[in-house]
């Protein structure tokens, strides 16, 4: 089902003869609250944007670089346009949107209060497990503003902006990109020598194996571990990767500041450490990774 783009909708600089694409979604679906993680960086992350009510998103699929940008309509569907095939909208929108995903329940009473109030919630994701181990890694130890700015400036060395003049956005890298960076380039953005290594080292192990890295018969754990021999690569941001990477539905980012400020908030545990957050986590089995989205969506807020 197509539909028209009319005058004064979306962007004035997109022809009257591009289309939008309608993805149908079933149950409540928040696109403010499903992109959160978009806002929680004040729109500084290059391959997504929000503005007005609107996802932007850049990629990779086949050879070339293409966008979407999103919105959802009255009956609660995904409108999609764009340079990508729209063929391939529906596997986008459950990869990258998790469209056919809804948070379960909780027996944890704080919890299941957070997800009443969040029940249009899905788990927003890069759509790819290299994306995410990317956006890990630079992550590390700092902001996630602060992320951000650094991984722009390293995707700014591989890609120009694509998508709508308004609101540009930039793909992530592909590993070929990064297996055969140049160290100095990458330790120019603000990585550390040692982060410049660990992108470059995960850069060659995809573009090398791309088929182990995308055997489906990896279990989670499986896919920990592999992710674990990479440099670099500790609990924390091998749990990220999974979970920003291709929405993991349970993987516990220990370690992660905004997560125990957010649970201390949320349980009025003020004294709580690191070590009693990891503890409480295992009452979340089999849904941290929806605990952690919640938790942090209620201290950090919706995209606005």
């Amino acid at each position: 089902m197509t539909q028209s783009i009319q005058a004064g909708c979306w962007d004035a600089d997109i022809p009257h003869s591009s289309r939008t694409r309608i993805v149908r979604v079933v149950g409540p679906f928040s696109l403010s609250e499903t992109c959160a993680p978009v806002g929680w960086a004040a729109g500084r992350w290059p391959q997504w944007t929000w503005r007005n009510g609107e996802f932007g998103w850049a990629g990779w699929e086949g050879e070339g670089p293409v966008w979407r940008v999103a919105r959802v309509d009255r009956d609660g569907n995904v409108q999609i346009r764009g340079d990508a095939t729209e063929a391939d909208d529906g596997d986008w929108a459950r990869r990258v949107l998790g469209i056919d995903r809804i948070c379960p329940p909780f027996r944890d009473l704080v919890l299941e209060a957070i997800r009443k109030r969040h029940q249009g919630i899905r788990p927003l994701a890069s759509g790819s497990l290299f994306d995410g181990l990317v956006t890990s890694i630079v992550g590390q130890s700092i902001t996630v503003k602060a992320a951000a700015v650094v991984l722009r400036r390293v995707v700014g060395l591989f890609v120009a902006p694509i998508g709508p003049s308004h609101a540009p956005t930039l793909p992530l890298p592909r590993p070929d990109h990064l297996a055969e960076a140049a160290r100095a380039a990458l330790r120019e953005t603000g990585l550390t020598w040692r982060r410049a290594d660990a992108l470059i080292a995960a850069g060659r192990s995809f573009a090398e194996d791309a088929a182990g890295w995308n055997d489906p018969s990896l279990t989670l754990d499986d896919l920990v571990a592999r992710l674990r021999s990479l440099p670099l690569v500790g609990p924390w941001t091998a749990h990220s990767a999974l979970l920003w990477g291709i929405a993991a539905d349970d993987v516990h980012v220990s370690g992660d500041v905004a997560l125990l400020r957010a649970a201390r908030a949320a349980y009025g545990r003020a004294d709580w450490t690191m070590r009693d957050l990891d503890r409480h986590a295992e009452t979340w089995r089999p849904a941290r990774s929806w605990a952690a989205r919640l938790l942090w969506c209620d201290l950090l807020g919706v995209a606005q």
